[in-house]
């Protein structure tokens, strides 16, 4: 009888832990698709950090005018776990302004779908970003 508070226990903290990864990747994605860098890089890596200085010295005002008025909509779809550190946010992104060549008119995308890395680092999942994030499912506007 002892056992199942204990065990409803870990079952809540487990739950708890499971969403604080999601919490932190829909944060990450919600920061980084409305170009707030900082707030982006506050909820990644410290070796992420380079590419989001890098995302930042690439966006144009053109690109910041362009951005619809509410702004990206981000909803994290699915997060699976690796293991006790490692994981992966999937993320659909509404409203978002897709990369162009330098020089190209900004587009906004209707959807997009991520699969953003996160690792768990002194108790807190943070984005590690390899790379700028690329869309697996190209919207069709």
């Amino acid at each position: 009888m002892l056992l199942l508070p204990l065990l409803l226990t870990g079952c809540h903290l487990a739950e708890n832990h499971y969403q604080k990864a999601i919490d932190n990747a829909h944060d990450w994605a919600e920061a980084y698709f409305n170009n707030d860098f900082h707030e982006a890089e506050r909820l990644s890596t410290p070796e992420s950090g380079r590419w989001l200085r890098f995302a930042a010295s690439n966006t144009t005002q053109e690109e910041l005018d362009a951005l619809p008025r509410g702004g990206a909509t981000v909803v994290v779809k699915e997060f699976n776990q690796a293991n006790d550190t490692l994981g992966v946010a999937t993320i659909e992104v509404s409203n978002y302004v897709r990369p162009t060549a330098i020089g190209s008119k900004p587009e906004v995308a209707d959807k997009g779908l991520f699969l953003i890395p996160m690792v768990k680092r002194d108790g807190k999942w943070l984005v590690r970003m390899e790379g700028l994030p690329r869309s697996e499912r190209q919207s069709r506007d």
